[in-house]
């Protein structure tokens, strides 16, 4: 069986899927690129967030957690462009059939925003159909972490390109427009190891987090936090938006039973 006909047959069978009915699951691959098939784990378990790291050498983007990782066949375009491009063509402009709702791509910068972001600029607006929200309400919606440029400098950037935030961030009226969520380490609210069960009053700083964030109008994640069924089902109970996790199908298994 070709890539195309398996992809084809997996979108086939996409269109029957209950999952499908329902909004995207509220997780957010970590390191999704570390998983042994990226972007496809994450997009199977119908993920509303996928993150990437990518480095900017010799002007190429390559996708890696670490410089000594990088390899000349994992690029962004290989990894990540290209299946993209692949779902939204096979579902006539949209990620998945019968459905409009669409998932986020948080691109970690791991090099300085100039040159790696104005690269990024140059390969996405050649895609406005997939990754313009005013050119097509399914896109991709792409958010920029990591080494990304000050808020005074995002009207330099299209606007299809957003930013992920943070706390102790004073955003004006300009700049909190381009924020498409709140982002920060679970370490600076609990120690929680997410193995034993924990009262939701003990999760105060976390719940703080999120009602500051949604009091913004964004969405909110902590990255580096207790990667398990405890975890999950507590985050989810505070209000977490995103869940992260290095366990795709375990995480989306998990909530479909729940």
């Amino acid at each position: 069986m070709s890539k195309k006909t398996g992809l084809s047959s997996f979108i086939i069978c996409c269109f029957f899927s209950l999952t499908l009915q329902a909004q995207n699951l509220a997780g957010h691959s970590h390191n999704d690129y570390e998983q042994q098939r990226p972007f496809f784990s994450a997009y199977e378990n119908f993920f509303a967030s996928i993150e990437v790291d990518v480095w900017a050498v010799d002007g190429q983007l390559f996708v890696a957690h670490d410089l000594e990782d990088i390899h000349s066949e994992r690029t962004f375009e290989k990894l990540y462009l290209n299946p993209i491009l692949e779902v939204y063509q096979q579902n006539v402009g949209k990620p998945y059939p019968n459905a409009n709702k669409s998932f986020q791509l948080l691109i970690d910068l791991k090099t300085p925003y100039n040159p790696t972001l104005y690269l990024l600029k140059e390969i996405l607006s050649q895609y406005p159909e997939v990754f313009d929200p005013q050119i097509n309400t399914a896109a991709v919606r792409i958010v920029i972490s990591g080494n990304s440029p000050s808020p005074e400098f995002y009207g330099d950037f299209p606007e299809f390109i957003f930013f992920d935030g943070r706390p102790n961030i004073n955003y004006n009226d300009s700049s909190i427009k381009r924020i498409a969520l709140i982002s920060d380490s679970f370490d600076n609210y609990s120690d929680w190891n997410g193995e034993t069960k924990i009262d939701l009053n003990e999760f105060d700083d976390v719940i703080m987090f999120i009602e500051m964030a949604h009091a913004l109008g964004k969405k909110a994640r902590l990255w580096g936090a207790p990667d398990t069924p405890l975890a999950w089902d507590a985050l989810t109970k505070a209000g977490m938006d995103f869940i992260n996790t290095d366990q795709p199908a375990k995480l989306k298994d998990y909530f479909s039973h729940k």
